[in-house]
């Protein structure tokens, strides 16, 4: 879909053997993951079909060894560690341009945090360390944003819902260092997570907060601790083409500088909002994907055709 000319270009992949929903990664130059926590990732261009399936991580390996478990009667079980508070990520190495994927998940009921990287080139899971992250568990139900090298998370509590004092935990993908930072200044200290979104948004970090006057605040970062506000949305005059829901923040999916315009979207919601971002404008266009679904900007590459051959 282009802000511009408002045109969608539809292509289909069949993926076989599924047996439920996948879900889909981030773009990053032109690549796609779709993934499942007992299904092989498979890093896909959409623009040339090409694709790889990579081998199993340990936390995918782990789940398929638990669902594919007799069930035994125990008077006396004993439970056995659970690792549902996972999330997955892709992004680039922003030094020598190596991709790797990211496995970040909590070890509940503990309170330890496990993380598994990838590199494209090399094909194989491997541990790192995560001893900065004691003590901070990932928000459940997130996608991390990637952006100048590094993955975003929002922190949550040892169960993933969210919380307040929120911080962001963030992962460089060149040293593979984890580091636990607060969130910007704009985003107070009493803020519950679940009302804060990261994205990337036109290649920078984008953070935004849903206020109590159902008002969304959206910056991102110009530099390293240099924040610039790009644009505030009142939930009350979207909420039409969202089901009347004012109490969910908004992620921007694009936007365009030349036509003043951002498409938004809402978690579980399949409609999608292009916005004119003029205060005097009423203009807005809708659309509606028809089935339901998760939204990921995507910019075709060809160049990137050998990438991801085996």
């Amino acid at each position: 879909m282009d802000l511009e000319t408002s045109v969608a270009e539809e292509t289909a992949f069949e993926f076989e053997g599924l047996e439920r929903c996948l879900k889909v990664s981030q773009s990053c130059d032109g690549l796609v993951c779709f993934y499942d926590i007992t299904r092989a990732v498979e890093v896909l261009n959409p623009a040339t079909g090409t694709y790889i399936v990579l081998p199993l991580s340990r936390i995918q390996r782990l789940w398929i060894q638990l669902m594919e478990r007799e069930p035994v009667q125990d008077p006396n079980p004993v439970p056995e560690p659970l690792f549902s508070l996972s999330s997955f990520g892709f992004g680039k190495d922003s030094v020598n341009g190596r991709y790797k994927l990211v496995w970040l998940y909590n070890n509940c009921p503990s309170t330890t945090t496990t993380c598994e990287v990838l590199d494209l080139e090399e094909k194989k899971w491997r541990f790192v360390n995560t001893i900065t992250l004691d003590h901070h568990s990932i928000l459940g139900n997130q996608n991390p944003a990637f952006a100048n090298g590094s993955l975003y998370w929002l922190t949550g509590n040892n169960l993933g819902y969210p919380t307040m004092n929120t911080k962001l935990i963030v992962f460089d993908i060149h040293t593979e260092v984890f580091q636990v930072i607060p969130t910007p200044p704009f985003i107070t200290r009493d803020a519950s997570s679940g009302h804060i979104v990261l994205c990337n948004l036109h290649g920078r970090l984008c953070i935004s907060k849903l206020k109590g006057d159902c008002k969304q605040e959206f910056w991102w970062r110009v530099k390293n601790n240099t924040w610039e506000k790009i644009f505030s949305v009142d939930l009350r005059s979207t909420s039409t083409w969202f089901r009347g829901i004012t109490w969910e923040p908004l992620t921007p999916l694009g936007i365009s500088r030349d036509t003043n315009k951002v498409i938004l979207s809402l978690r579980y919601q399949d409609n999608l909002v292009a916005l004119d971002l003029d205060p005097h404008s009423t203009n807005c266009h809708f659309y509606c994907s028809c089935d339901y679904g998760l939204v990921v900007p995507y910019f075709p590459s060809l160049s990137l055709f050998n990438s991801i051959e085996n």
